[in-house]
């Protein structure tokens, strides 16, 4: 059995996935370094909100679909670790939503960064 302090060094060592992949294919309570989880709008910085491609059980769909970011921008702060949740919305129905609630902590505004989904 692997001791959490263990599990933690091997997840921290792991190379950065870009964000979009870790929206996609991440499963919840794993902690990943992730890239790409700022988008820069002026002087704003926001969580970025690319599309991604889930499972839509919809039954117009039902199989894997592109959704979109349905929401208002999430600002961040580098330096900072704060809960957010992103609502998507299926590009083809548009009526099945997904929303994902992540933990992030930013720690640069180019580096990698630290998510785990809940």
């Amino acid at each position: 059995m692997i001791s959490p302090e263990k599990k933690r060094e091997e997840e921290q060592e792991a190379e950065p996935i870009s964000w979009a992949s870790f929206l996609e294919e991440s499963s919840a309570g794993t902690v990943h370094p992730v890239r790409d989880v700022i988008e820069i709008d002026g002087p704003f910085f926001n969580i970025a909100t690319p599309d991604i491609h889930m499972y839509c059980d919809h039954e117009a769909c039902r199989v894997q679909r592109r959704f979109r970011y349905n929401g208002l921008k999430l600002a961040v702060s580098i330096g900072k670790t704060a809960d957010y949740e992103l609502r998507y919305l299926c590009s083809n129905c548009e009526s099945s939503q997904n929303t994902l609630r992540v933990h992030l902590h930013i720690s640069s505004l180019f580096g990698s960064s630290e998510a785990m989904k809940y």
